[in-house]
């Protein structure tokens, strides 16, 4: 199994610090009242957006594609950027000092069907917005509070700075 570009990297540098971006993707239900979220292999602590981070060569766009694709068997087209957010932390949970760059796309399904992969995502649900459902981190729960509230009443993609 090749190893993914976050681990080749670190094989590298340690645990200096390093940027990665991240893309994530929200598919709504057809109701508009539920959006598509994961069970993450690596947190029983909530829902997360389905995505990943993006390897070398990858666009933002293509990232989300490969990663939906990947996670959920579901083949979407990116309608719109939803925000964009950093977070830093001089510890992450494998110890490493890393910023990380998400950008949030809407998403609609183009093909495939609803089937977890079973590795990463361990289910996958179309989670309703009322009561906002509990994410994994703080910064996934934020970002979902923006989708809900800002991103519902404009076009205007939300800028989230240092987790804020």
């Amino acid at each position: 199994m090749n190893k993914n570009y976050i681990a080749r990297m670190r094989e590298k540098v340690g645990h200096e610090g390093m940027i990665f971006v991240s893309a994530f993707g929200v598919l709504w239900n057809d109701a508009h009242d539920a959006i598509l979220l994961e069970k993450r292999w690596d947190s029983d602590a909530g829902w997360g957006f389905p995505g990943g981070y993006l390897e070398y060569g990858d666009s933002p766009m293509q990232a989300v594609v490969r990663e939906f694709k990947e996670e959920t068997n579901i083949d979407v087209s990116v309608t719109r950027v939803l925000g964009i957010s950093t977070n830093v932390t001089d510890k992450n949970s494998w110890g490493d000092a890393q910023e990380t760059i998400g950008i949030g796309f809407e998403v609609e399904q183009i093909g495939g069907f609803l089937q977890k992969d079973g590795t990463e995502t361990l289910d996958l649900q179309f989670v309703p917005i009322h009561p906002e459902p509990k994410m994994f981190v703080p910064q996934a729960q934020q970002t979902l509070h923006r989708i809900i509230t800002e991103n519902e009443v404009s076009d205007r993609p939300w800028l989230r700075e240092n987790g804020d």
